[in-house]
């Protein structure tokens, strides 16, 4: 499987987003304010709404690795961007790149790789290798973010964007290499299309075989993006040192990693039903422990709630993979990265919702209170979900 692994180095190295862990800092330089990045967070995973199924149905129309290609391609556009100007407008154009790219990577790596595997005859590997890729990408983000501490105290962000055009361009280069595996779907015209990707989306939300799962993983992973986007924040407020704003991403995508690999052996050992119900005993653990580190501002509490959430996010991710490895086997060969990009945009509505509410529940509300209300509301919509689909299955469902 050495495409595979050419694949995945070259997913690590985009991944390398070495401004990832000071972002806060980067906004600010440009005259924003922690309340403004987690509204615009929260606004750019809307936007990108709009840009997930097109995307995915493109990947399905055209060649999927010149999808990825073009991902890697407008990340690059906005490394040039940032290093060379500054202020709001920038901010928000680099971003919107940013989101676009994601919405080409998302749900198209992965049936990428099942789609390869399927022409080797080797699908039953999917959860092996998808986890393996996985694995890469949090490498490649944890290994940034670490490198990122140490260098950020030095020299200035500006070398942190220069590190990430350098790594762009190095994944690109890979990504070049690996082989081209000519797409099932047919061309048609534009309305056509339109109608046609409508349908699917319809469908796949609809498919009484699928759509629990991905439901149910959509929400839990709405709560991570909550989570990271939040980190930045409340280390800040709580005088947490940007020293170690690195390490802690370090420690997020750490667990991811290490989640991803071991992936196929969760799996074995793991039913689907009892990681589901970890997942949602994470998140009651996750919101209350930050909602205490915020009301008591005590540097020391927070990390270690952030550690604590960083390793029930790689159950979450666990989770996540044995979901998009089933939705791969179900979804039929011509539609099944738009079926995939369908389940990114349910986690990404929801994801966006919460987070650009911040804007103007914190005109009303404390960061504990808010806190504690998404609290509220994920763990009533988690455990309803969960007796719903869940209660009577005590095999293992994958």
């Amino acid at each position: 499987m050495n495409i595979l692994h050419i694949f995945g180095t070259s997913c690590m190295l985009r991944q390398q987003t070495f401004l990832l862990p000071v972002t806060l800092l980067w906004y600010q330089y440009n005259g924003l304010t922690a309340a403004d990045f987690v509204f615009f967070q929260g606004i750019f995973i809307l936007l990108g709404l709009f840009s997930e199924v097109p995307s995915g149905y493109l990947a399905d129309i055209f060649s999927k690795k010149h999808i990825l290609l073009c991902s890697f391609s407008l990340f690059l556009i906005r490394c040039l961007l940032w290093l060379n100007f500054t202020g709001v407008y920038v901010i928000i154009a680099g971003e919107i790149l940013v989101v676009l790219s994601r919405s080409l990577f998302q749900g198209i790596y992965d049936s990428y790789i099942y789609e390869y595997l399927e022409k080797n005859k080797e699908t039953d590997k999917m959860v092996k290798y998808y986890g393996i890729v996985n694995c890469y990408v949090n490498v490649g983000t944890g290994s940034a973010s670490l490198l990122s501490s140490l260098i950020y105290p030095t020299y200035a962000l500006h070398v942190l964007l220069t590190l990430e055009l350098i790594t762009t361009c190095t994944s690109l280069i890979l990504m070049s290499v690996i082989p081209n595996i000519p797409n099932k779907r047919h061309r048609k015209s534009l309305k056509k299309h339109f109608t046609d990707m409508c349908s699917t989306v319809q469908k796949t939300l609809t498919d009484q075989r699928i759509n629990h799962f991905i439901v149910i993983s959509a929400i839990f992973a709405s709560s991570t993006y909550i989570y990271i986007w939040n980190f930045q924040p409340i280390m800040k407020a709580t005088d947490v040192a940007v020293r170690l704003f690195g390490c802690v991403y370090f420690c997020n995508f750490f667990f991811r990693a290490l989640a991803g690999y071991l992936s196929d052996y969760i799996q074995r050992i793991v039913t689907y039903k009892r990681l589901a119900f970890i997942v949602i005993a994470h998140i009651f653990i996750a919101f209350l422990g930050l909602a205490l580190a915020e009301y008591f501002k005590i540097s020391y509490l927070t990390l270690g709630v952030i550690f604590l959430i960083c390793i029930g996010i790689g159950a979450q991710l666990s989770f996540n993979i044995l979901t998009v490895a089933t939705i791969q086997k179900i979804a039929s060969a011509e539609v099944r990265a738009t079926t995939s990009s369908s389940y990114n945009l349910v986690a990404q509505g929801i994801a966006g919702i919460m987070l650009s509410s911040f804007k103007f529940l914190i005109k009303y509300l404390s960061f504990t209170e808010i806190y504690l209300l998404y609290l509220g509301i994920y763990i009533i919509i988690g455990i309803s979900i969960y007796f719903w689909k869940f209660a009577d299955k005590d095999t293992q469902d994958i």
